[in-house]
């Protein structure tokens, strides 16, 4: 998500861990916030060096401030695109690895072939995001099955999750999981064999 901030009244920063980290200037606000990290990853840019990445593309901006406002605001940009816990977030919903966990544990049939699970992000050429469930399995996996567990951890998914229930009724399209399903040891769980603790996050793609 991209946003234009006003730096009188938000201090925004980035760490060396790429999060971003905010410094709330407002005298109004009851509990001041002066450095505070939600490990949200993300950047800032400047007008002028968001100016200079989209020339480098071949996007005006001075254009687009034309046709889309009164052209006279210079405001700074922020952008968000993950977290740097185990959380993916899509529309501003986040997606913690218990949600699944819960989400297999509700249907036992596929809790009973899911060997591990992990958490990603999908993006399409057009730039539409979507989250990725991957699934290690232990029969083989096919296109019914993968079926079967876009629908059951969809529909639990809206249950459980607050946050994605809300998103859901905005963004249908966007929120339809992408299912992954690998048989066991292959794909991304194949260094899993021996870990004590497995990976639930992996970079998006």
């Amino acid at each position: 998500m991209l946003f234009q901030y006003n730096p009188v009244m938000h201090h925004v920063e980035v760490n060396e861990n790429d999060e971003v980290v905010f410094t709330i200037s407002r005298k109004s606000l009851l509990s001041p916030r002066i450095r505070y990290n939600v490990h949200d990853l993300g950047g800032v840019l400047t007008s002028d060096e968001m100016a200079e990445r989209l020339a480098s593309v071949g996007v005006d901006i001075e254009q687009l401030r034309r046709d889309h406002s009164d052209g006279n605001v210079r405001l700074p940009f922020l952008w968000i695109f993950g977290r740097r816990d185990y959380t993916i977030s899509v529309m501003g919903a986040n997606i913690y690895p218990e949600d699944i966990e819960q989400c297999l544990y509700y249907d036992t049939a596929l809790a009973e072939i899911t060997n591990s699970f992990c958490l990603s992000l999908a993006e399409s050429p057009n730039g539409d995001v979507r989250p990725r469930f991957l699934f290690e399995v232990s029969r083989e996996p096919d296109a019914d099955l993968a079926r079967r567990f876009s629908a059951s951890i969809l529909s639990r998914l809206v249950e459980l999750n607050a946050d994605f229930r809300e998103a859901w009724r905005e963004y249908p399209q966007t929120l339809v999981p992408e299912i992954q399903l690998y048989r066991l040891g292959e794909g991304p769980f194949a260094g899993d064999a021996g870990k004590i603790k497995q990976a639930r996050l992996l970079p998006a793609a």
